[in-house]
């Protein structure tokens, strides 16, 4: 009975987080996406520094699951709208918390979730970011892809995805890209196709 209530409260939460993957098995097939699909997809963009990290839970078909919550300070917003605490412009993502899987004997279970980025505290991302589920979860678009890591010198900062920018630019008008590129492309792609 435990095993078929942890099972349904899973399948719940897979479906909250439905936008994020076209198949679900033993582990969640996410779809790839260019640069345009994944504006498109995005509820929130923008670039910020993350100011704290925290525990948190959501409760979802009567079942509590542990998540992560990230709140981050708004450097610059290319969609969306966000909060405003104490004169600066916040946004949070609470995710699903992966569990740590159980080692049993020299077999690893793999959590579904393990794609899912972490954010660390103090370092600058670009964050395209799915609209806040019924739940109130929310993750980056098409998990790790939409999650950039920027760093570098002001003024030449490079960005990079969990997806190591790999399809970036299939299907535009733009070199293909893999590996870290400039931030500032990455931000003037992003504002002629937001329209900011």
């Amino acid at each position: 009975m435990i095993r078929i209530l942890r099972l349904c409260s899973t399948l719940i939460v897979i479906a909250a987080l439905g936008s994020l993957a076209e198949n679900v098995s033993a582990s969640m097939a996410v779809r790839h996406m260019n640069l345009q699909q994944m504006c498109g997809a995005a509820a929130r963009i923008f670039r910020g520094t993350v100011l704290g990290v925290k525990d948190g839970a959501v409760t979802v078909g009567g079942a509590r699951i542990a998540t992560v919550v990230y709140s981050v300070r708004v450097d610059e917003a290319f969609k969306g709208s966000f909060e405003t605490f104490k004169g600066e412009t916040i946004a949070t993502l609470q995710m699903i918390r992966p569990a740590k899987a159980p080692q049993l004997g020299p077999v690893r279970r793999l959590s579904g979730f393990d794609d899912l980025p972490h954010f660390e505290r103090g370092h600058d991302y670009l964050i395209l970011a799915t609209a806040q589920s019924v739940a109130g979860l929310s993750t980056p678009v098409g998990l790790g892809q939409g999650a950039f890591k920027v760093g570098g010198k002001v003024g030449q900062e490079i960005a990079v995805n969990g997806n190591n920018n790999v399809g970036l630019y299939v299907g535009m008008n733009v070199a293909p890209a893999r590996g870290p590129v400039a931030y500032s492309a990455l931000r003037s792609q992003i504002r002629n196709l937001v329209g900011r």
